[in-house]
């Protein structure tokens, strides 16, 4: 009922915080491990054991980039101006390509947008 319109709202101002565990290579290179089950009787009796009670997902350079970033910490748009330093001309249209990015992150569950105040962005 009082909720902002979609159109109020400013990606940019945003805060992306990461929601599972991640490694990264020798070459920053991250992979993302997400539970396959969240509950644990779940992973007992649904995963078969040769199965991994994760699924991994290998993001590439400009993702891993990305997601080291997601810290909690930096807004979308501190996101997006270390983006053009780091890869400049080349990543061009930044901002669309890391809202869609982000987009894709957040339905999958793997990172939050927050307002900063710390409320969640709920999409």
């Amino acid at each position: 009922m009082f909720r902002k319109k979609e159109s109020q709202i400013n990606l940019l101002e945003l805060i992306p915080h990461r929601r599972c565990e991640f490694d990264v290579d020798e070459e920053q290179i991250v992979t993302v491990r997400m539970p396959r089950f969240q509950k644990k009787w779940m992973l007992q009796n649904l995963v078969p054991r040769w199965k991994s009670p994760t699924i991994n997902t290998k993001l590439d350079r400009i993702g891993s980039f990305v997601w080291l970033r997601c810290d909690g910490a930096q807004t979308v748009h501190e996101i997006a101006e270390q983006m053009r330093e780091e890869f400049g001309e080349d990543i061009e249209p930044v901002y669309d390509r890391l809202k869609l990015f982000l987009q894709q992150l957040g339905r999958r569950e793997y990172i939050q947008l927050r307002h900063p105040d710390g409320t969640p962005f709920n999409q």
